[in-house]
């Protein structure tokens, strides 16, 4: 069976729960999100962006083996 989630609905779904059961305070996501767009303006954003496709490639190989 093969199931297809889109990213950002994974990442949603986990920020989610960590909120929910870590008991994290909002302005503390809201920090970190504004941190992550603040990181998308500088030169460490194709670094982060290839590091991410790069880890959900070796997922993805894994899962079919």
């Amino acid at each position: 069976m093969h199931v297809s989630l889109p990213l950002i609905l994974v990442l949603a779904l986990a920020a989610w729960l960590i909120v929910r059961h870590l008991r994290l305070r909002w302005w503390a996501v809201a920090a970190l999100v504004l941190l992550g767009f603040y990181l998308a303006g500088t030169t460490a954003a194709p670094l982060i962006d290839n590091t991410t496709r790069n880890g959900i490639d070796i997922i993805n190989q894994t899962g079919t083996k």
